[in-house]
C-alpha cells in the first residue's frame, strides 16, 4: 500500500522545494479591512412572524440588531 503512494509523497514534497519565498515586507502596506458578510451589518440570521398577527415580523443581524415591523415585512 505504502509503494503505491510512496511516489506521489515524493513528488508533492519536491515540489515545495521549488516554491516561492514569503517575504513579510509584502504586507507592510496592507491595511485591515472586513472581508465578508461576518460581523457586519446586513446579515440576517433569524426571522421570526407572531402566530396571531402576521403582519408582525421580527428580524436579527449577525451584528445584535433587532428589527420589528408591522406592516408585514
Amino acid at each position: 500500500m505504502f509503494s503505491k503512494f510512496y511516489p506521489l509523497a515524493l513528488l508533492l514534497v519536491s515540489l515545495t522545494t521549488f516554491s516561492q519565498d514569503f517575504k513579510m515586507e509584502f504586507l507592510q502596506d496592507l491595511k485591515p479591512r472586513n472581508i465578508g458578510p461576518g460581523g457586519m451589518s446586513g446579515r440576517v440570521t433569524a426571522i421570526d412572524a407572531v402566530n396571531d398577527n402576521p403582519d408582525v415580523m421580527y428580524v436579527g443581524t449577525a451584528s445584535g440588531g433587532l428589527w420589528k415591523s408591522t406592516s408585514g415585512g
